[in-house]
């Protein structure tokens, strides 16, 4: 899919690309899935012959679904539900449920749950996700039925391809004579990965035995997926001047920025391309670089901005103003400061300085100010960087609040960007969000003059915005 780009793997991070470019299908239901059988992992030779033997049972009390095609159908869900239910049920049961299992409180079965790539952080985290230090305390512990809420991530044909789950485990940990209660929350994000869900990203707290006397300690954990590669990723943005009616891809290209992502140093750069710059353009010549859209798409102007700056992308990402204003809505809109007083009648746009929460049409409006900007489509288009680094602010807040609130935005993406990312690439960059602070986003644009050549009012880039490129192509961090 992405062609000669090899340095993009299966985790990296492009939320600022995907949130400036949901439709939702919801099934839900209070009561138990039908015949939750317990969960019995394969057994094992018996270390402590004496200890009881209990098993788990793990209700399901809420299903929903976040769809790029639009609602799913409920069979559609039956087989992802089953198979994550005995996923999560095989988790607590190896580390809280079965004796036979704990291993003198090394737990090496529970590790098979997660994806390969996350399996050391786990194993850091064992005692966290698990009894911990306590199984080497208990005989065992008395399991309560757990609950179980799933929400899904479903392509355009509807298959569940992410889900975030939500846990709520408790027991009675029995040494001898004496009793204590243990509690485990979880909140787990899972992906199918070759045929089987596997644990991705983790956020748990519970309270476990400690001591002779099994008196309780809090324990928490929480992980956000590592992001590979490690080298610096490239990004186009490009924003289409396409109306109602018109294809994105073959109309001039209105916004035009290069995003760049450092995973090691947790930077993220943005640096705008003005849409009138003169470029030479492979195969077509020199003319205005927003041309290069109309002539062959947004493969055309990758290969015009690699030509121009020097840097190698990875990816790119597409949108109209139509399908940037239905994004914006499906996601809730978000907050961002505004800079100054806005009032432009040409963009509809009129704002008050100060911070405002943006519909779509907001967004949009703010976006295409120009006539009443100083600097003209050069604030614009720091005006644009603006805006993604408030949609990241905004993702990251809700994020906070639990996992799941990927999903519409994930949703949303694949349904209105057009993009060489699948959907499956897009929810692991949004899993990753948190990585990286809106506040260290740097955000600038290529410098030039304005001018005219062969009768088009243009822009002349300077030394400047080619030291900005070399700058921005050695590590994806300016300055």
């Amino acid at each position: 899919m992405f062609g000669s780009h090899a340095r993009l793997t299966r985790s990296a991070f492009v939320v600022v690309v995907l949130v400036t470019a949901t439709c939702t299908g919801d099934r839900s239901d209070d009561r138990p899935s039908s015949v939750p059988e317990p969960i019995v992992p394969s057994p094992t030779p018996s270390l402590n012959p004496d200890a009881a033997s209990y098993e788990l049972t793990v209700n399901v009390r809420r299903v929903q679904a976040e769809a790029v095609g639009g609602a799913v159908r409920p069979r559609e869900l039956a087989a992802p539900v089953e198979a994550i239910r005995r996923t999560i049920g095989e988790l607590y049961t190896i580390g809280f449920v079965d004796p036979d299992l704990w291993q003198g409180g090394e737990f090496p079965s529970l590790f098979r749950l997660f994806a390969a790539d996350v399996r050391d952080q786990a194993s850091r985290d064992v005692a966290q996700l698990t009894l911990g230090p306590a199984a080497r305390l208990v005989d065992a512990v008395r399991p309560r039925p757990a609950r179980l809420a799933v929400r899904f991530l479903a392509d355009a044909g509807d298959h569940p391809v992410a889900a975030v789950a939500r846990v709520r485990f408790a027991g009675t940990a029995e040494a001898g004579e004496v009793e204590a209660p243990v509690t485990h929350e979880g909140e787990y994000v899972l992906r199918r990965l070759n045929g089987a869900w596997r644990v991705v990203s983790y956020d748990v707290h519970g309270r476990v035995p400690k001591g002779a006397q099994l008196e309780g300690e809090s324990t928490s954990a929480d992980l956000i997926p590592s992001l590979l590669p490690r080298g610096p990723l490239f990004f186009l943005v490009i924003g289409s001047d396409a109306r109602p009616g018109q294809p994105v891809a073959q109309t001039r290209a209105d916004s035009i920025h290069v995003v760049g992502v450092n995973p090691r140093k947790g930077r993220v750069s943005i640096l705008g391309i003005p849409r009138d710059s003169w470029a030479p353009i492979p195969g077509w010549g020199s003319d205005k670089i927003n041309a290069a859209l109309v002539v062959g798409g947004p493969e055309l102007l990758v290969a015009t901005v690699e030509h121009l700056t020097g840097i190698e992308l990875d990816a790119y990402v597409l949108t109209g103003f139509e399908d940037f204003r239905n994004m914006v809505n499906a996601v809730g809109g978000f907050d961002m400061r505004i800079p100054y007083p806005i009032s432009d009648p040409w963009a509809r746009a009129h704002f008050r300085k100060g911070p405002e929460h943006l519909s779509g049409r907001e967004a949009l409006a703010f976006s295409r100010v120009r006539h009443d900007l100083p600097t003209g489509d050069f604030g614009r288009s720091f005006n644009h960087g603006r805006v993604m680094i408030a949609a990241l602010a905004t993702l990251r807040a809700e994020v906070a609040e639990g996992s799941a609130a990927l999903l519409p935005w994930v949703a949303a993406a694949a349904r209105y960007l057009k993009t060489d990312l699948s959907i499956g690439e897009m929810f692991e960059l949004l899993v990753a969000a948190p990585a990286f602070q809106p506040a260290r986003v740097h955000n600038v644009v290529a410098t030039g003059r304005v001018g005219s050549i062969g009768g088009k009012s243009v822009v002349v880039l300077d030394g400047g915005a080619y030291a900005m490129f070399r700058d921005l192509g050695r590590d994806a961090i300016l300055g």
